[in-house]
């Protein structure tokens, strides 16, 4: 789950932020695009897919000391538990959330 998680993430990261600091060309980016995609469940994509559609770039957030950092509502203690394990909907919001600790402790 841990390796889904992270190509999420890559995935998120290329999607919305800018190469305009040295990343990758274009043509790079897709192809690492497509990689990541590769990488996760087809309903684990459905899902980020549909809130790219609601939520943009924010479809995806943080969990930051127990709080949605999307809309900064605590997370129920069963929620706070299954980030170990991989990504959590939000029950307020919906949006796809994860622990940054548990990703950036990977590489990619």
């Amino acid at each position: 789950m841990h390796e889904e998680l992270v190509a999420l993430v890559r995935l998120h990261e290329m999607e919305f932020e800018s190469s305009d600091d040295g990343g990758l060309s274009r043509e790079r980016a897709e192809l690492e695009i497509g990689r990541c995609r590769l990488e996760i469940s087809p309903a684990l994509l459905a899902r980020y897919e549909q809130l790219k559609k609601r939520y943009a770039s924010s479809a995806l957030i943080e969990v930051q000391n127990g709080i949605c950092s999307g809309c900064r509502v605590v997370l129920a203690r069963t929620s706070a538990n299954r980030l170990k394990s991989g990504p959590v909907s939000c029950d307020h919001c919906g949006r796809i959330l994860y622990d940054p600790d548990a990703v950036y402790h990977f590489q990619y």
